[in-house]
């Protein structure tokens, strides 16, 4: 592989279409740019060098076309989840409560693994925004940090298209995930193996509700009464084998 190398390297002698050129290489050679000659130093210590796939020769026939594109046809928001704000309810009635306002919320494709991620998502299920964003910034993993970038945008969406008054009068009503694409890759293992490696993306949806959380989001534990209560209605409720 050496050999190979170390004589491309040295008939490397080419005229590149390009009006410019990096020149940390790793040895010295002659170079045309747009006809002039170059000279090009490279320094061959130890800090300089760099591998095959990543040396300065070959990062200049690097194709950057599709680089300079956000998104490669992957969605980056649900169309069907985001349908809900633009529900329009009827009038409310005289003797009915105003309906809370509501906003839906949610990014597509993130690289994280939705196991991971269910748990940052139960987490906040029932607190307000605030509490929940100080929890957050609490957690040390990294699905945390893209959880609470969707709820200061679905702040920013309350109050600007929704007519939410007070960013942090809304509660954390619906918090779950969805299974994003899984793209398969490949690793070396020892001799002729190989193991296929599964690369995981995740989305994320929110549903915030204006003003104050319940406060038991979850139905509570019972209580003593409650389990006596119970058990005398299953003892009630028995059927006797073989009676009348």
């Amino acid at each position: 592989m050496a050999a190979p190398l170390r004589r491309c390297l040295a008939q490397l002698s080419l005229t590149i279409r390009c009006p410019a050129i990096q020149q940390p290489w790793a040895s010295v050679c002659g170079l045309q740019v747009c006809g002039v000659p170059q000279t090009v130093n490279l320094d061959t210590s130890a800090t300089q060098l760099r591998g095959v796939h990543t040396a300065s020769p070959l990062l200049i026939f690097r194709n950057t076309e599709f680089e300079e594109r956000p998104d490669f046809g992957v969605k980056m928001e649900s169309k069907k989840w985001n349908r809900y704000n633009t529900v329009v309810y009827p009038p409310t009635e005289q003797d009915e409560s105003i309906r809370p306002a509501e906003v839906c919320h949610s990014r597509f494709n993130m690289k994280y693994s939705p196991k991971k991620m269910w748990y940052i998502a139960v987490m906040i299920r029932g607190m307000s925004v605030d509490e929940a964003m100080k929890q957050l910034s609490f957690y040390r993993r990294k699905g945390a940090k893209q959880v609470f970038e969707v709820l200061e945008e679905a702040q920013e969406i309350a109050v600007r298209d929704h007519n939410v008054e007070f960013k942090s009068n809304l509660w954390i009503c619906d918090s779950f995930v969805g299974k994003g694409r899984v793209v398969k890759g490949i690793r070396k293992h020892m001799g002729p193996r190989y193991g296929i490696v599964h690369y995981r993306y995740v989305h994320y949806f929110v549903r915030l509700r204006e003003g104050k959380p319940p406060k038991h989001y979850y139905p509570p534990p019972p209580t003593g009464h409650d389990k006596m209560e119970e058990y005398i209605r299953e003892q009630r409720q028995r059927r006797i084998i073989s009676s009348l």
